[in-house]
């Protein structure tokens, strides 16, 4: 999956989430902040694909590294309980790496989900491309080639929900923003 996927699936998981699902079974969180949900959506892939590809792309050429991992995800959980002033952001960053290693389906590949319990080497992937930037290139224009794959269809779906987003957040600034909730609540005082 790539860019558009990631952000667009998991935005719009979260919003169902925290706006639908949880305030009808009485859960109201305090601060949900969506900026940082979206983050962590690709932060993984902002960590490994610079080292897998880059760095280490003779020897590792995997881009599924140590973002990949439950132990990642944890960490940032871990985290989120020691920054009591940024917790909310924090749990909504771990939130969003979660949601990408389900969108990656990781599952696939325990020994990267569950490191270190499988050893402390990550799976060597193939090295495509004869250097890092025909590898970013081709995966680039495979990815954005109108065909039935996994990746072309979650950047489609991305894309849509977060062009439905981007629809639902400026009717609300639209309709909240410019006087329709004061004229609604003066409507009903009289």
């Amino acid at each position: 999956m790539f860019v558009f996927g990631h952000l667009g699936i998991t935005l719009g998981i979260a919003f169902i989430i925290f706006q639908l699902v949880l305030p009808r079974i009485g859960i109201r969180l305090k601060k949900i902040n969506y900026l940082f949900v979206a983050l962590g959506a690709i932060l993984p892939d902002l960590i490994d694909k610079p080292i897998g590809r880059i760095l280490l792309g003779e020897s590792v050429a995997n881009g599924r590294l140590f973002g990949h991992t439950l132990l990642f995800v944890l960490i940032l959980v871990l985290l989120g309980f020691f920054f009591k002033d940024h917790r909310d952001a924090v749990f909504c960053l771990s939130f969003g790496a979660f949601m990408h290693l389900i969108e990656d389906k990781m599952w696939e590949i325990p020994a990267t989900l569950f490191y270190p319990l499988y050893g402390f080497g990550f799976p060597k992937g193939t090295v495509i491309g004869d250097n890092w930037y025909e590898y970013f290139l081709l995966a680039f224009t495979k990815s954005y080639v109108p065909a039935l794959s996994y990746v072309f269809a979650s950047e489609i779906m991305g894309t849509l929900i977060l062009v439905c987003l981007a629809g639902f957040a400026i009717c609300r600034v639209f309709f909240n923003g410019f006087g329709y909730r004061t004229l609604n609540r003066r409507w009903r005082e009289r």
